[in-house]
């Protein structure tokens, strides 16, 4: 089977995890290209007896890596880029093939060529630099004491900050 019909299946997704990555469809799109043209250009580094899946999103972030500005932060469009955008690129990575692109911890291992645990590393870092954002300054309103400090447990445990706690709205 041809390289181009092995990959096919898989463009639409990388394009996606690609404009993702860099926070544009512009700039996503353009490193799809240079993967692809990478692989006309040398169709024998295209390992037939691996996942193609994997070796396409593999040989895009070596693309992606390969250039200085990538492994700082870009600007984002969105708000939810914004936010991805300021997850150091390592955890980024590892968070959005993951939780976008649906690879197992894995298989996501295996494309930013790290190990299973190094990976998991990783992708708690993400979701810790994920979680400082999301924090939020927090009053509680309870006129229970003791249901005021538990709440105000459980919350200082999801990482918000409780700025007071007062009997009644009022108050």
């Amino acid at each position: 089977m041809s390289i181009s019909i092995t990959i096919a299946p898989h463009l639409p997704y990388l394009r996606r995890f690609a404009r993702a990555l860099t926070g544009s469809q512009e700039s996503g799109d353009a490193y799809v290209v240079a993967v692809l043209e990478s692989f006309v250009a040398e169709p024998h580094s295209f390992p037939v007896d691996e996942d193609a899946r994997i070796v396409v999103y593999r040989s895009f972030l070596k693309i992606w890596r390969s250039v200085d500005l990538n492994h700082v932060a870009e600007t984002m469009r969105s708000s939810i880029g914004r936010k991805l955008e300021s997850i150091t690129p390592l955890p980024r990575q590892a968070f959005l093939l993951v939780s976008v692109e649906g690879f197992s911890e894995e298989e996501a291992a295996e494309i930013l060529d790290v190990s299973y645990e190094e990976f998991e590393t990783l992708l708690a870092q993400a979701s810790e630099e994920l979680a400082r954002q999301m924090a939020t300054d927090v009053m509680i309103i309870e006129d229970e004491p003791l249901i005021a400090m538990d709440i105000e447990q459980m919350v200082e445990s999801l990482g918000h900050r409780v700025v007071g706690v007062a009997r009644t709205r009022d108050e």
